[in-house]
């Protein structure tokens, strides 16, 4: 048995899309951009981060497009059918743990004081281990 644990921090450049599993249980997945240097985007990646039970609906009401968040999960890979009906394996987190590190900054004007235009950060942690799917 090895040890599978990613912890990662990044964009989210989809908005939290909430679904659920046959038996009800809420899913709430987006999409992740991780950037290892700004001046090379070969070295950039994205990867799709799901939170389940609880921590899905934190994360629908917590988090938007670009926030920069930090995901402490499980790596998996999925295999799909992209447009060109080849198969191709994708990355994605089960995260166990969220934590919204900046929020994105709302659009400023002169009455705004910088220092009020970033939201506090906010932590949940997932309180199972299981994939319900």
């Amino acid at each position: 048995m090895g040890l599978n644990y990613i912890a990662l921090s990044g964009e989210v450049i989809s908005s939290p899309e909430k679904k659920h599993t046959q038996d009800g249980q809420p899913v709430t997945s987006f999409n992740l951009l991780i950037a290892t240097s700004e001046e090379d985007d070969s070295k950039s990646g994205v990867v799709k981060v799901s939170a389940t039970r609880k921590m899905s609906d934190k994360a629908i009401s917590d988090i938007n497009i670009g926030d920069i968040v930090f995901v402490e999960g499980k790596l998996y890979t999925k295999t799909i059918e992209n447009r060109f009906s080849q198969k191709q394996k994708i990355p994605y987190i089960q995260s166990t743990n969220i934590q919204v590190i900046k929020a994105k900054t709302p659009s400023l004007d002169i009455s705004t004081n910088i220092e009020n235009s970033f939201i506090e950060t906010n932590s949940y942690q997932s309180d199972d281990d299981n994939i319900p799917f």
